[in-house]
């Protein structure tokens, strides 16, 4: 059985962590993952949380996440979600958690009237077909990533 829930505890993040850094490895980036769990769990458990997650159960395990923020977008004046991170276990995948986090998430923002935003990579064809299915719009625009380090 496929479930999707807020994720709220010290617990909860810590196994969101871990997929979060299970991404970074899959996309082989994991050499640009600088958070520490404890960072990690601290930011979502502040008093303002830095950010969000959906938790994507199959059997009442833990196989998949979301991780997403709300942000003002000044073109439409209004707020919008930007989904971060969307991964689901190798184990898991092929079940619907991915769409099932995706429509939980499209849930929350359709109550509020706000749209939802993120990024895939172009090559990611089978992700962008669901997106697609979903009632996603898919733009090509690139994607820029200034690094302080790189800055002169």
């Amino acid at each position: 059985m496929i479930s999707i829930e807020a994720a709220k505890s010290e617990t909860d993040f810590r196994a969101v962590y871990g997929l979060v850094k299970a991404l970074a490895i899959h996309e082989n980036t994991a050499q640009f993952f600088k958070n520490t769990e404890a960072e990690f769990v601290a930011g979502a458990l502040a008093e303002e949380p830095r950010f969000s997650a959906l938790l994507g159960k199959h059997n009442d395990k833990i196989v998949g996440m979301a991780t997403y923020l709300r942000r003002f977008h000044i073109w439409n004046n209004s707020d919008i979600l930007i989904l971060d991170d969307l991964f689901v276990s190798p184990e898991a995948r092929g079940l619907g958690v991915g769409t099932r986090l995706l429509k939980a998430l499209g849930d929350k923002a359709k109550t509020e009237n706000i749209p939802v935003k993120w990024q895939v990579q172009a090559d990611n064809h089978d992700a962008i077909a669901l997106y697609k299915r979903m009632g996603a719009d898919f733009h090509t625009t690139g994607i820029c990533w200034w690094r302080p380090e790189n800055i002169s």
